[in-house]
């Protein structure tokens, strides 16, 4: 029951003192409390001078109340403390009840005050601690001290878990222990001294007018800062400064201070983390780009500061994976990196982009003939040898230069100028430097104009699915289909798929253009289920090397195969013999995952390298497509033909289906069948076909042998 109780006993100052505590605060006489600061009666929706039974603002194991009131026998309290003002400390935790039935843990401290003539008075300090809850379960038995503060202010101040001081201005009139250990001036050293001459270092003299503004207009302040240890060290801390008020007259400030150091530490090293590359250290792309982002704007401010970007790649870095292994080509470029940055000056920016690209900004440079220098100085140190686990290894790198010039609006267009003139390094035989120059702005413009009409053609739908047939050569029975990208203009005309497929690469536009075919394959499966006698066909889809390392494919696979309802096995990915050569580990991971979703896999362009029937033998793969320019030889004898059977054998030993591309003429179907191979593709039987005429081939469901 909540009732008024005079609680005169506590002096104006005293009340003062505790309201501006940021920690809950109770006065208990008995089993009643009697007081709550202004923290405390937020939390539990009092009016000020509202009362409470203990019961009801506590809950949980409380040791210090049940052992300074046992019951009601304040004779027991006087017995256990002695008689007078004998002081008594414990700590321990609980739990605060509020009105909406749930809880606040907490951790604190009580202590017994004898006030004349008045029973002993119970003073409980609380903070909130995510900890309390565990400590309650576990069963932790409260501490106790015996000191004797002058009052129970002081203990309270002791028992808070910040640096707490008391001021009058700029005046230091009281600290408490945290305050000592935080900063390192005990309270002989601090008592009486100015705030500006120990605690505040000269660079920040301008927050303590701040933070008494802000305490004037909205009661109280808070900020993030640094402050002075007592060796000289800064300390980042979080200080609140909150008003002492007595009669209505500001006598002072309440200043709390919580160490905030590991909490900026972790925010350093995740804003490192987030700009810097994780295997070379280096700065990323996004460090990369702001701070080419604020060399462009000096640049606006003075025009004749000039600076340029390297792009650089290492040539055929890619056969240091294959042959090596990626642990040491990791170790290689670790060490490549290291090289680049001996040579560059300290105020240029070296960065790691992914795989094997890196960028250098070079700041403040005079002429073409001083990053020249740098470039070649750079060329010369990549191409000494390394040695990486055993193996001595050599490498050289293609090098792109741009200056950076007003007429650049983006750091992503000074970039693309750089990329340009490396891609034109390695078009002249790698292990070069070029220098971007306006011949060269033929090619990004025509690069832009191809970018921008396969995104039209892609919002405009004019991009189209066909089908090319695939049969069982036995018999001539329609096995499936291949899905095949068509590029179709509003006018009707056709535009090769190798006129804008790199482009789609180098763009990653070949991300959206993958999805969509994925996602017309599965339509056209699952309305074919409703209208196609006999079992489903497969329908094969091409993964670009880009789309098979993407995380999210397999979800997004999953996501397909459930809304359209595809059955097992119908749905089937081809991947070309390239892309799993890019890292084979990764790979029989993702065609492992892919057997889980019940989705056929094809190694498609085998025989492509012959480099990789490793892969043929460890991959869970279906099928197995013969490149089209080992069939082409066909039936002409040779070496080539030694190459089939012995493909063609291992797949059937393997029992792994066979399927040959580009099948144009009939001798080279009959040698085929001579092979024991499974299936076929090819113009021989037809070209890719629209939708209507797929179903149309589906419903015949045979080919004329």
């Amino acid at each position: 029951m909540k009732s008024e109780v005079d609680v005169a006993v506590l002096t104006a100052q005293q009340r003062s003192l505790l309201e501006a505590l940021p920690c809950y605060v109770f006065v208990q006489r008995g089993e009643t409390v009697v007081y709550a600061n202004g923290i405390a009666r937020e939390i539990l929706h009092l009016e000020e001078g509202a009362v409470l039974a203990v019961d009801e603002v506590f809950q949980g194991q409380f040791p210090g109340f049940a052992y300074a009131y046992p019951g009601r026998a304040t004779q027991r309290a006087s017995n256990v403390f002695g008689s007078g003002n004998h002081p008594y400390s414990s700590e321990f935790n609980c739990q605060i009840r509020t009105p909406l039935e749930s809880s606040v843990p907490v951790r604190g401290s009580f202590r017994m005050l004898r006030v004349e003539p008045e029973p002993e008075l119970l003073i409980v300090a609380l903070r909130s601690s995510p900890d309390a809850e565990q400590d309650l379960e576990q069963g932790l038995k409260p501490g106790s001290e015996h000191d004797s503060p002058s009052n129970f202010l002081e203990h309270l101040l002791n028992a808070a878990p910040e640096a707490i001081m008391i001021t009058r201005g700029s005046r230091i009139l009281h600290i408490n222990r945290e305050f000592e250990s935080l900063f390192g001036f005990n309270a002989d050293e601090a008592l009486g001294q100015n705030t500006y001459d120990i605690l505040i270092p000269d660079t920040r003299r301008h927050e303590f007018d701040m933070l008494e503004h802000t305490v004037q207009l909205h009661g109280r302040a808070s900020m993030d800062t640094v402050r002075l240890h007592k060796s000289g060290a800064l300390i980042d801390v979080s200080v609140l400064v909150a008003p002492i008020t007595m009669s209505g007259v500001e006598v002072g400030n309440f200043v709390s201070y919580r160490d905030i150091r590991d909490k900026k530490q972790s925010e350093a090293r995740l804003q490192h983390d987030a700009l810097h590359d994780p295997l070379t250290g280096l700065a990323n792309r996004t460090l990369f780009l702001d701070r080419l982002q604020i060399m462009m704007a000096r640049q606006q401010r003075h025009s004749q500061l000039n600076f340029a970007v390297m792009f650089l790649d290492l040539d055929h870095f890619k056969g240091v994976n294959d042959n090596l292994g990626h642990a040491c080509g990791d170790d290689l470029l670790v060490r490549m990196a290291a090289r680049l940055r001996a040579c560059v000056r300290p105020q240029d920016t070296v960065a790691r982009f992914g795989g094997d690209e890196f960028s250098i900004l070079l700041e403040d440079v005079t002429n073409i003939s001083d990053v020249t220098k740098i470039a070649e100085r750079a060329q010369q140190d990549i191409r000494l040898p390394i040695e990486v686990n055993g193996h001595e290894v050599f490498v050289t790198a293609s090098i792109g230069i741009a200056f950076g010039t007003l007429d650049h609006t983006s750091p992503e267009q000074v970039l693309r100028d750089a990329d340009y003139a490396m891609y034109q390094a390695k078009a002249n035989g790698h292990a070069r430097h070029e220098v971007f120059d306006g011949s060269m702005h033929v090619l990004v413009a025509a690069q832009m104009r191809k970018e921008h009409d396969l995104k039209t053609a892609l919002d405009k739908k004019e991009l189209q699915v066909w089908y090319q047939p695939i049969y069982r050569l036995e018999n001539g029975e329609i096995e499936g289909f291949e899905a095949l990208l068509r590029w179709r203009r509003s006018d009707g005309e056709f535009v090769p798929l190798q006129d804008f497929l790199p482009t789609a690469e180098e763009t990653g536009l070949i991300h959206p253009i993958g999805l969509y075919v994925l996602e017309e394959v599965c339509q056209r499966l699952s309305s074919w289920a409703d209208t196609v006698p006999g079992p489903l066909p497969s329908i094969g889809v091409n993964l670009s090397p880009r789309q098979f390392r993407d995380p999210n494919l397999l979800p997004y696979l999953a996501g397909l195969l459930a809304k359209w309802k595809i059955p097992p096995g119908r749905l089937r990915v081809e991947v070309s013999e390239a892309a799993v050569n890019q890292d084979p580990e990764s790979a029989l991971t993702v065609f492992q995952r892919l057997a889980d979703l019940k989705i056929s896999t094809a190694l498609d362009n085998f025989g492509a390298g012959l480099a990789s029937m490793n892969h043929f033998i460890r991959l869970p793969i279906d099928l197995v497509k013969v490149d089209r320019r080992l069939i082409a030889y066909l039936p002409i004898p040779g070496k080539h033909t030694a190459i089939l059977q012995t493909i063609f054998d291992l797949g059937r030993t393997l029992h792994v289906r066979m399927l040959a591309e580009g099948i144009e003429r009939r001798e080279q179907l009959e040698a085929l069948r001579k092979y024991g191979c499974d299936l076929g593709q090819g113009h021989l039987f037809s070209p890719p076909v629209s939708p209507d005429k797929a179903l149309a081939l589906l419903e015949s469901g045979h080919w004329s042998i």
